[in-house]
């Protein structure tokens, strides 16, 4: 007699060669036990039957086996998870699914993004184990994992595999590595990939008129920007105050515009620190970098030093500007005809430019910032379950069902997302910006995801707010930031950033790390 497992192999690919129809296919291996979510899952996706198989069956399966030993022996029958709000929309939809086969109920407790590390700084000091699972940003690791209030996830990834470095599933490359490891373990499992990338009106760049205006004054043809300078000749050419419609909509907001200087910064061959962990954005290239925002500023929205994520969206939907620099989500908000009544079917999007090196190459570096993910609770009553959920939602085909659910947080992130994308991401996101996405992704840098990353960030954000309203000129906010950087530096310990720190950039992509010189660390 046959084994199960070859039986299943004859199924999937007579389905694949066309042997089949769905329906007699739903029906075989519902018959040979496999579940009627992972035979539908298997049979809509575009990875093919049994690449499907394999990729639910190293991850997703692995997940829900883990999660039914661990609920059966659970004596707390609730998962509660601490999450930021406005996220809760990629994981509402699974709920009935935990209660009705794992009698797990599934708690979820929102609390503002710029809040969450907070609460888990607090609960690692007061231990009360309210939380199962905690949704930070990458960032959150280093100082959660050192503060014993997250599990190092390495063992459990090692014996139940998630393959989130899985070359045709897994996380894009680097930000795999950037925003789930703390110095090579894996200290959370990535379910957001959160990137920016750069959206422009396409009805603007269509238009004959400003086609042939715009190429009869810069010698070069109408299209979406491909270096630094071009984005600012778009935002001068199209910027219309009279009629309320700016160049671009980049933010100048407090806790925003360290971004804008950061994506720039790294675009000029610039790191954030040396190999000793000096800080090195108090340069000549740093300097450039605010020059250049400065002088965008007069082309920027009205709202640009007020903007939050909402509002810069809500704005761009409403019409009220030609280019913007925002997440994925921003892209999803613009798409959607009852979010971007303006720029439904108008939208061109493209990777970061490209800054000119001294030698005169290019160099292409997009900016992995925020990345929300699952960490386990050092406090939980039930950690294994926990784990289970963590690797179950963020597994390749989960994640995917998961993403396009409207009121949440999560954006593509692994390779299928973008790459073999399902009908429902190509009618979310379109599969030009999905490939937009992956191509940006692999050049991405991340945020400070060090030891006291929230810190860095913030020392760094008042500087540079000062300096776009005038308060201090740009060499004066970097040296003060840079100043802020030292004793943060020393305070923590520059051994231990340092490790992190080049761990961090070992992963980068080669170009960034042979612009910056990081290779030769």
């Amino acid at each position: 007699m046959q084994s199960k497992e070859t039986q299943i192999k004859k199924v999937l690919q007579k389905f694949e060669k066309g042997g089949m129809d769905r329906r007699g296919f739903l029906e075989k291996m519902t018959a040979l036990g496999v579940t009627a979510m992972v035979a539908n899952a298997v049979s809509l996706s575009p990875l093919g039957a049994t690449k499907a198989f394999a990729a639910i069956q190293g991850s997703e399966e692995r997940a829900w086996e883990l999660a039914k030993k661990a609920a059966a022996k659970a004596e707390k029958k609730t998962l509660t998870l601490l999450i930021p709000t406005g996220s809760i929309g990629n994981m509402t939809p699974y709920v009935d699914k935990w209660k009705n086969e794992l009698g797990i109920d599934l708690e979820f407790i929102e609390e503002p993004d710029e809040v969450v590390h907070t609460k888990g700084m607090q609960e690692a000091v007061a231990k009360t184990g309210r939380y199962d699972v905690m949704m930070p940003t990458a960032m959150s690791y280093p100082d959660w994992i050192d503060s014993g209030v997250i599990y190092d996830l390495t063992d459990w990834t090692e014996e139940h595999q998630p393959d989130i470095f899985n070359e045709e599933w897994g996380v894009v490359f680097p930000a795999s590595h950037h925003a789930q490891l703390y110095n090579g373990r894996v200290a959370g499992l990535l379910n957001d990939g959160d990137q920016i990338t750069l959206l422009c009106r396409k009805d603007y760049l269509e238009n004959p008129d400003k086609v042939k205006a715009f190429e009869d004054k810069h010698g070069y043809p109408l299209a979406v920007p491909n270096t630094w300078k071009e984005y600012y000749n778009l935002a001068k050419f199209m910027h219309d105050p009279d009629n309320g419609f700016y160049g671009s909509l980049e933010y100048r907001s407090p806790y925003y515009v360290k971004w804008m200087f950061m994506q720039r910064l790294v675009s000029k061959g610039r790191l954030y620190f040396d190999q000793d962990v000096n800080p090195t954005f108090n340069s000549d290239e740093g300097v450039a970098a605010l020059e250049d925002m400065l002088a965008m500023n007069e082309f920027l929205h009205p709202d640009a030093f007020s903007f939050t994520w909402s509002s810069n969206y809500n704005a761009f939907g409403r019409g009220e500007g030609f280019m913007n620099i925002v997440w994925p989500s921003g892209f999803k908000y613009s798409k959607a005809p009852s979010t971007g009544p303006a720029t439904t079917g108008k939208i061109a999007a493209t990777v970061m430019p490209a800054d000119t090196l001294p030698n005169g190459e290019l160099l292409y570096a997009g900016l992995f910032c925020w990345g929300y993910g699952y960490a386990v609770s050092k406090y939980s009553a039930n950690p294994e379950l926990s784990y289970a959920y963590a690797q179950w939602m963020t597994s390749p085909t989960i994640s995917a069902d998961a993403i396009p659910y409207l009121g949440g947080y999560s954006d593509p992130y692994r390779i299928n997302h973008m790459l073999a994308p399902t009908q429902r991401l190509i009618d979310t996101y379109s599969p030009e910006y999905l490939q937009t996405l992956y191509d940006n992704m692999v050049n991405t840098v991340p945020d400070f995801c060090l030891p006291g990353g929230f810190e860095y960030q913030d020392a760094l954000d008042k500087q540079v707010h000062a300096c776009m309203t005038g308060a201090k000129k740009p060499k004066e906010a970097l040296d003060d930031a840079a100043h802020s950087f030292e004793r943060i530096t020393r305070r923590i310990g520059r051994d231990k950033v340092k490790e992190s720190w080049l761990a961090l950039a070992k992963n980068l992509a080669e170009p960034i790390k042979k612009a910056s010189g990081a290779d030769q660390w």
